[in-house]
Order: structure tokens, then sequence, then C-alpha cells
């Protein structure tokens, strides 16, 4: 009878099983631990990013975006509702042209050259941009994970408007790995317009339906195993 009993409490034991450990909470702390040496980064290289210039929401290739948030971004960091708020800004960009194109046609796998008249752009920072790294241990720190650069998006937009909201008169935004390539990519937030960081003219800029764009579409389709059109 008595093995009967720790057998059974030995089988509860097993059944119970702890809940899972949410790698990125839906809501970040009330401070975060930053520490500048080990959190924060300088970025002077090469910027890319692929825009629409046609259509209601086109952009200037040194242009950020104030409607938000949308849902399939990651690091918005406009409050909801969606909509569009004038002193809260975003712009996504990679350190790499294949990187900027597979992040903006993840969905279909397919560079589509001509909808939107969709552009590639490229430029150096007009000063060194103060980003916070999340390769480093800060998300870990700061009860996070380094999921948050993979992790459902509604959680991450959270953090983005906590980082934005708190750091954002020093930060001028977010160190990360594409979850296509694992490359470097830089969201930009607000203060790269406050205290300009563009410079006043572009290094690189093409249609992506245009012959100067085949080369880099090219690679990209090679290096992400994506399609064009």
């Amino acid at each position: 009878m008595a093995a009967e009993r720790r057998q059974s409490a030995g089988a509860r034991g097993h059944s119970e099983q702890r809940p899972a450990v949410v790698k990125v909470p839906a809501f970040p702390p009330d401070t975060f631990i930053l520490d500048p040496s080990s959190h924060v980064r300088t970025f002077s290289g090469s910027l890319w990013r692929v825009f629409r210039t046609e259509g209601a929401h086109s952009l200037a290739w040194n242009e950020l975006r104030h409607y938000g948030p949308i849902p399939n971004m990651r690091f918005d960091p406009q409050p909801p509702p969606t909509g569009t708020y004038l002193d809260i800004e975003v712009m996504y960009a990679a350190t790499r042209p294949d990187t900027a194109l597979g992040e903006v046609y993840q969905a279909t796998r397919v560079i589509d050259r001509s909808m939107g008249g969709a552009t590639i752009a490229s430029w150096i920072p007009s000063r060194p941009l103060v980003l916070l790294d999340l390769t480093s241990n800060w998300p870990v720190v700061n009860g996070a994970a380094a999921a948050m650069m993979l992790n459902e998006k509604t959680s991450t937009q959270a953090w983005a408007r906590a980082i934005c909201e708190r750091h954002g008169d020093v930060l001028d935004g977010l160190y990360h790995q594409s979850s296509i390539n694992n490359e470097p990519l830089v969201t930009l937030f607000s203060r790269t317009e406050r205290v300009s960081a563009f410079p006043d003219r572009v290094r690189f800029s093409a249609r992506l339906s245009d012959a100067t764009a085949d080369e880099i579409v090219a690679q990209a389709t090679k290096n992400l195993g994506y399609a064009s059109l």
C-alpha cells in the first residue's frame, strides 16, 4: 500500500508541470537596467532600407514613419490605437541590402520590384548613432531574453515604447539581429530627426524595377532563396 502511494505521488509529480517561462513579458519592468559600457554601442556604418515611394504611406529615403503601431512591425514604438503620432517615429534599416530586402519581403519570399514604387537606398549616418544593443545581455538582465529579436510582436512593441519613453533623449534606436538571416538590423527612433543623423544626400538610391538594382536583387535572391518579379 505504501509503495502504491509513493508511485501515485510520483505520477502526480510528473504530471504537474511548471508553467512555461515567458521569454518576453507583455509588460516591461517599471525601470530598466542600462549600463552604457556594455548595453550601448555606437554605429557609423552603411545603412540600407527598402521603402515605398507611391501610395498612401509613401516616404522619402530619410523620413521616419509616424503612423503606427503596425501589427507585423517588431519595434514600432507608437501606442495603440494605430494612428499618426507626430512626435513618435520609427525606421527599420539593415547593414546589408539583401537583409533589407529579406525583411520587407519575408511574408511572400518574393521580391516584387514594381509594387508601390519600391526603392532601395543606402547612406552613412552624419554622426555616430547611439543604439541600445539587444545582442548584449540587456534583455536578460531586464527580465526578457534574446528572443526579443524573434518573439511575438505585440510584446516587443510594448518594450520599444518603454525604451523610447524612458531613454529616447539619449538613444537613437536599437541594434539587433534579423530573424531572416541573423545579420544586423538597426531600428531608428525620433532622436535621429531631433538631433539630425541623416546626411544631406543619399549614397545610393534606385527603384527596384530599375536596371541599377539588378545586381542587388540578384544577390538577394541567391543569398535568401527568394524569387523576384
